[in-house]
């Protein structure tokens, strides 16, 4: 008897989940696996363009080599010797409408080393004494979630928070940090303030990252030459035995007679499965699941997500100022829509062709859905406006490229952790279900990868009695 596994998501979780499954059950007879994709491709958002000699990332640029899923992943699909570390380092903030360096060694919100604090012109003299005085408050007695804009005022004042914080977890959440968990996000300052009374301090004494085992791996983050699409393209390569179908949107979940399940898509057709993995956000997983799990379903609406837009802008190289970093982050304070900008082409090579450049501009977040209902044209516009000052360009763009997505942001507010908890509570009643994605346990690819591990393993257990997996468990 054939099992049938129906994954619906295309994006980098589906299709590792996919890759896995099929790893662990490389025969078809006994284990069918179909993925179900709404959009025309599939990865999400990895996608790579290649236009005029320049390459232009859709949406993530890069992920995290200091988590091993996504290099481990990469090299066992084969794409290990395209990994590709930055090639310049150092990121600036925005003071009064002029670029400074962000201090050195920063970690989200502060330094181990009180110098790089002393010297940056992003914070005041009262807000660099300010900063200092985390090494002499008392800790916060309450163990209670909070925000992490509220940890980061009691603990090193407000223009950390306004200057250096804020703007930092805007660009990587496009969230708000007054609402954002700092249990879910930043745990680990969390504990510094508990085991050390200092986040400063906790930083100087948590152990220090060990040495590479592979001192060729690029730290802290690595692309591939070719792009984001390359880890897609290679997982669906990989894995020929899956079927892929395409602007297939599927609209709910229904259950048989037998405890198996048939997913309805939009043009009336269902596809029969004994197991059923959701990768998408939390809200679509919700409207697949309100026939058959409502409990599960009210729980996963509870996950907030923002919007945001990237637009590509590509320059002549003596059209605008000097790419000596990765780019720039942007305070609410500045009075700018822009929340930050990539130098892409200082921060990787290949992205584009000798003596042009390459920026990525980032739009939107909670708070600033605004800004998108303007059209691409508009967008564009508004990206030459805000960045033609603090970049010195001069000229018209020679490529521009907008890439929008909508509600594609979970919200870790406060209280995340139990929002999720309340999500595996509830879907521990509906067998057969499988959760997983960037909305319950780190947003970043290698956690996405992780949580696809995490979910397949769940699913080979259910099917083990079918004596499907045939010792891919042991």
């Amino acid at each position: 008897m054939t099992a049938r596994v129906a994954i619906v998501g295309g994006g980098v979780t589906g299709l590792a989940a996919a890759y896995a499954l099929r790893k662990a059950v490389p025969s078809r007879d006994r284990l069918a696996i179909m993925l179900l994709e709404a959009g025309p491709d599939l990865g999400g958002s990895l996608g790579t363009e290649r236009a005029d000699g320049f390459l232009i990332e859709r949406g993530a640029d890069s992920f995290l080599t200091t988590k091993p899923q996504g290099v481990a992943l990469a090299r066992e699909v084969g794409l290990g010797d395209q990994l590709l570390g930055m090639a310049r380092r150092g990121v600036y903030g925005v003071r009064r409408g002029v670029l400074q360096p962000f201090p050195e060694g920063l970690m989200m919100m502060a330094t181990p080393r009180l110098g790089p604090l002393a010297r940056t012109r992003l914070l005041s003299a009262r807000g660099k004494l300010r900063a200092a005085m985390d090494l002499v408050l008392p800790a916060r007695k309450d163990a209670g979630d909070e925000s992490l804009a509220s940890f980061v005022r009691r603990r090193l004042g407000r223009e950390v928070l306004d200057r250096l914080a804020e703007p930092m977890v805007a660009s990587i959440h496009a969230g708000d940090a007054e609402r954002l968990s700092v249990n879910s996000l930043l745990p680990q300052f969390v504990a510094h303030e508990r085991d050390h009374g200092s986040v400063i301090r906790g930083l100087r004494k948590s152990a220090p990252a060990p040495r590479p085992t592979d001192p060729s791996l690029p730290r802290p983050f690595a692309t591939f030459r070719g792009g984001m699409g390359s880890l897609a393209g290679a997982l669906v390569e990989r894995t020929p035995a899956v079927e892929h179908r395409l602007q297939t949107v599927a609209t709910r979940l229904e259950t048989t007679a037998d405890d198996t399940f048939q997913i309805i898509d939009r043009g009336g057709g269902a596809l029969a499965a004994d197991a059923v993995l959701l990768t998408p956000p939390a809200f679509a997983s919700a409207d697949l699941l309100e026939g058959v799990a409502p409990a599960l379903a009210t729980a996963l609406r509870a996950v907030p997500y923002a919007s945001s837009a990237v637009v590509s802008l590509a320059f002549p190289e003596d059209a605008c100022r000097r790419l000596d970093g990765t780019g720039f982050l942007v305070p609410r304070s500045e009075g700018l829509h822009l929340k930050a900008c990539t130098w892409a082409s200082a921060k990787f090579e290949g992205r584009a062709p000798p003596g042009h450049v390459l920026l990525r501009a980032f739009y939107g977040g909670t708070g600033e859905a605004a800004v998108l209902d303007r059209s691409d044209e508009d967008l564009v516009a508004l990206a030459l406006e805000e960045l033609r000052p603090l970049m010195q360009i001069r000229g018209p763009a020679e490529l521009t490229r907008v890439h929008r997505w909508p509600r594609a942001h979970p919200q870790y507010e406060v209280g995340h952790k139990a929002r999720v908890a309340a999500i595996e509570a509830a879907n521990a009643a509906v067998p057969g279900v499988f959760l997983a994605g960037s909305a319950y346990r780190g947003i970043g690819i290698p956690d996405c990868i992780e949580d696809a591990a995490r979910a397949v393993e769940r699913t080979l257990q259910l099917l083990q009695p079918q004596a499907v997996v045939a010792g891919a468990l042991a």
